[in-house]
């Protein structure tokens, strides 16, 4: 009994003194299960940059983009890695939330396809050819807009339903001669069968869609700004840590979850990302524009994904960014 009563006057003794007081919790929801980009946010976790910033974060998997700015939206998560142009479309039907840092202001939608089956040079390239797309969802907005940019019918596209899972057999296989999808992702994966790819990167083309960032729940910003400026900044050295060594990098992440493809896969398409994204050394890192705001809901507003009237300024702020 008598040790037990020194144990707790001990712990009561060290929650008393100075710099003792509890992390601040915070939940963060990604943006799909275990890819190579989410070392960094392992990272940060392993390295203490979170406990040193006085925050314990929660990392759990997503399921797309759209579904976590609905979950995040909900207050079920506080902030969410997020394809920012999915958060757009759930501000703008009224979920509350706000980006709070864009890092990839280009976006990685692409056409990709094997050198030795295709060459793809312009719009033009795509005609008569198969073309494995995901119908709805990211693939669906991004043939939309990309159509309409260079004035092409609808249906001037021979265009393969598939499901997500599929597109990558598919385009090994030669069921289809290119696959739409983030450029990385499917680059990485050709190249991982010894062929070189072929790709058109929509951003070149007309479609100003924002890639990755964050984006947080409405209430938690007002409730704890400092969690997300903090959360913010140490988010950011975990990129910097990664992006010095993307092979460490990855190496760290195969060993902490199940990441498909090898190492050299991996580092091909964490790296691809990083080629896509703002340097985390940028002093302007996360910060975002009312142009490259104006640009995108214009064009969501083009191919009616967006119905709303609200302002650049409803839908982001860089009162967060480090």
């Amino acid at each position: 009994m008598k040790k037990t009563s020194i144990a707790v006057m001990a712990a009561l003794a060290a929650a008393a003194l100075p710099g003792a007081a509890q992390a601040q919790k915070v939940n963060l929801l990604l943006d799909w299960g275990w890819l190579p980009y989410h070392t960094v946010f392992l990272m940060a976790e392993d390295k203490g940059y979170y406990k040193d910033a006085g925050l314990e974060v929660k990392i759990e998997q997503g399921r797309g983009s759209a579904t976590t700015a609905v979950v995040v939206g909900q207050g079920s998560f506080d902030i969410g890695h997020i394809n920012v142009t999915n958060a757009a479309q759930a501000i703008a039907k009224g979920v509350p939330l706000k980006v709070v840092a864009v890092y990839q202001h280009r976006s990685s939608a692409s056409f990709i396809g094997m050198k030795d089956k295709v060459q793809l040079k312009g719009p033009q390239s795509l005609k008569g050819i198969k073309i494995g797309s995901t119908p709805g969802g990211s693939d669906g907005l991004s043939l939309a807009i990309f159509t309409k940019m260079n004035n092409m019918p609808k249906d001037a596209l021979n265009i393969v339903g598939l499901d997500g899972a599929a597109k990558r057999a598919a385009l090994l296989n030669g069921t289809v001669d290119v696959v739409s999808g983030d450029s990385h992702a499917y680059a990485a994966i050709v190249r991982g069968q010894g062929k070189q790819p072929s790709l058109l990167l929509l951003a070149d083309y007309g479609v100003p869609l924002l890639g990755f960032g964050f984006a947080a729940n409405e209430g938690f910003l007002k409730r704890e700004p400092q969690a997300v400026r903090k959360f913010l900044a140490a988010t950011k050295r975990g990129f910097a840590t990664a992006a010095a060594d993307p092979k460490a990098a990855c190496q760290f992440i195969q060993a902490k979850v199940l990441i498909p493809g090898s190492l050299e896969q991996c580092v091909d398409y964490f790296t691809g990302l990083l080629e896509l994204s703002q340097s985390p050394k940028d002093a302007n890192w996360g910060r975002q524009t009312d142009q490259e705001w104006e640009k995108l809901v214009a064009t969501l507003k083009s191919v009616d994904e967006i119905k709303s009237d609200k302002k650049p300024g409803e839908y982001f702020t860089n009162e967060f960014v480090p």
